[in-house]
């Protein structure tokens, strides 16, 4: 009886308790996308959800990239959230995703008017043409 309970604990993954059951608190980790354009200015757009169940799915999902090892998959990451944003700017000529998080000041900094700041980890440059574009393919 207890090797079948002990596959079942492991087969679920509530080995660790309180674990199972505890919200999964994101870190503080941001991904910003800078659009350049022909006439060479730039805009700055954030990745964008319809409902907040989908927001926390975003969070996770900036979670896992930030684990991610394996450059050629978190590279392609990247390049499926920046293409994204590309169809919503299709006069954009390329989109640069910059990933980090947000080091928040510790308490007597916040006192003396410090505010968040942003530190970066990754950056990748993309460019897509209209083929992409009617193809659906990044």
């Amino acid at each position: 009886m207890r090797n079948a309970i002990d596959l079942y604990v492991n087969a679920a993954g509530i080995e660790v308790g309180y674990g199972f059951f505890a919200p999964d608190v994101p870190n503080n980790y941001k991904l910003a996308f800078e659009l350049s354009y022909p006439d060479g200015h730039h805009e700055y757009d954030l990745p964008s959800v319809g409902q907040a169940g989908t927001g926390f799915r975003l969070e996770s999902l900036l979670d896992r990239i930030a684990e991610t090892d394996y450059e050629p998959l978190r590279a392609m990451m990247f390049k499926m959230l920046a293409y994204s944003v590309w169809r919503k700017h299709p006069d954009a000529t390329a989109v640069r995703a910059v990933f980090g998080y947000i080091v928040w000041p510790s308490p007597e900094e916040f006192e003396h008017g410090k505010k968040e700041s942003f530190a970066p980890v990754y950056a990748y440059d993309f460019t897509f043409d209209q083929a992409q574009r009617r193809s659906g393919n990044p």
